[in-house]
């Protein structure tokens, strides 16, 4: 009779493996075949859900307070641009250290977010400006200073720190800044400070989640530091400052949902500051201060927020106003995936011409590279259509993907197609 989705705007919610669903859409739709209700929770809903509660698809129940009547904590915003200006280098601002220091003087606890696990982003030579890349993956190795070793985040990939530039033998510099490295300034900027880390490389089976959340607690450590294992759900009454270290991170990626994403971080994390009885406040640090996004999740206004993002989903002919379908093509051999897809395109833009597709107005583009081009020795090239989610284009890829399969010319190719992914 019920269904509930919790978090409902969690891209964790949809596969990345086939069956390629959406647990919230599956969720309507058995609400549906069973004459149930379907409730989505969320404090920041996904632009698509809010659209349909606005046109009257779905109903809308607006929660306008917090569950204990406290007020939102207030939000510093802090120009990391003016900081560097006035000489700070370090990843934690002036006005949030004084903060954590003020922090530290109560006897109150602090979180701060950094969405980058490791100690730096890459490792670059100083004379030549190459980068130490992950042999399986189009992506520079990360720098882990705990185990001194590079290590790639999508394939797992390892490997000792070289003493020089294996190009040229020139010094490598660290570049961008990880959570092991924040770690380190805060022990140089606040000694004898017990920071406790939380991110993939510090919770394991032996320290699980709730073990390190138990110590925060019960030990009352000073400071928690992690990625987005700490940015919501969480409830701790002695936490009164949450600190923002890069809020640009998620802002500038390749995909149409980072504005929305970026909001719904930024709006939750913020929201662990002053949930008991005392007063909290969040300092929130971006080299943008300006942005529209970043000051929306600032006043923790959702509805401004919604008003500029779905003009933008308008103009652009994202959802909810059209579905996207990424069709990929990986292999092992870069040449014949481009190739193949290329003739994918072709195949679709045909068969968009069909007068039962035409009549969605269907835009083939592509093909392109996806974000990360190669994982684990496979090239990805995708193509893009932009239609109506109907039986008819349902069918016609349906039908592409195993006319793919079936070509020889394919072999050892795969093909998968993925509606409005989340990356």
């Amino acid at each position: 009779g019920l269904l509930i989705v919790d978090e409902e705007q969690e891209h964790t919610y949809q596969s990345e493996n086939a069956p390629r669903y959406h647990a919230r859409e599956v969720a309507i739709y058995r609400g549906a075949q069973e004459h149930a209700l379907t409730v989505l929770g969320s404090a920041t809903p996904t632009v698509e859900s809010m659209y349909r509660a606005v046109t009257g698809a779905f109903g809308l129940c607006r929660i306008t307070e917090r569950y204990n009547g406290r007020p939102l904590p207030p939000v510093e915003i802090v120009d990391m641009k003016r900081e560097l200006r006035e000489g700070n280098a370090s990843i934690i601002s002036e006005p949030l250290l004084l903060a954590l220091r003020e922090n530290l003087r109560l006897g109150q606890q602090s979180i701060l977010y950094l969405n980058r696990r490791g100690t730096s982003r890459m490792l670059a030579c100083v004379e030549c400006g190459s980068v130490p890349m992950c042999p399986g993956c189009s992506l520079p190795l990360t720098y882990h200073h705990a185990n001194g070793r590079l290590m790639c985040h999508i394939c797992g990939h390892s490997e000792p720190v070289p003493a020089r530039c294996p190009v040229c033998g020139g010094h490598l510099r660290q570049i961008g800044c990880g959570t092991q490295r924040v770690e380190e300034q805060l022990q140089n900027l606040l000694p004898g400070v017990g920071v406790l880390r939380m991110d993939a490389d510090t919770v394991s089976a032996v320290n699980t989640h709730e073990k390190l959340f138990r110590r925060f607690r019960e030990e009352r450590i000073p400071i928690l530091l992690g990625t987005q294992m700490v940015a919501k759900g969480l409830d701790f009454e002695n936490v009164t400052l949450v600190g923002v270290l890069s809020a640009d991170i998620s802002l500038y990626v390749d995909n149409y949902r980072a504005a929305e994403r970026t909001f719904s971080l930024l709006t939750q994390v913020v929201g662990r500051a002053g949930r008991g009885g005392k007063t909290g406040r969040a300092v929130i640090q971006t080299y943008t201060p300006g942005n529209d996004v970043i000051r929306c999740a600032a006043r923790q206004d959702y509805d401004a927020f919604y008003e500029s993002e779905i003009r933008m989903r308008r103009l652009r002919r994202y959802p909810p106003f059209a579905d996207l379908f990424t069709v990929t093509v990986s292999g092992t051999e870069e040449g014949r995936v481009l190739r193949a897809a290329v003739s994918v395109r072709e195949t679709l833009r045909q068969l968009c011409r069909r007068p039962e597709l035409a009549a969605g107005e269907p835009e083939v583009l592509g093909p392109a590279p996806a974000p990360v081009v190669k994982v684990n020795n496979r090239f990805r090239y995708r193509c893009t259509l932009v239609g109506k989610n109907d039986k008819a284009t349902r069918e016609m890829l349906a039908w592409l993907q195993k006319d793919f399969a079936k070509d020889s010319a394919n072999r050892g190719m795969n093909l998968f197609v993925d509606h409005n992914a989340a990356d």
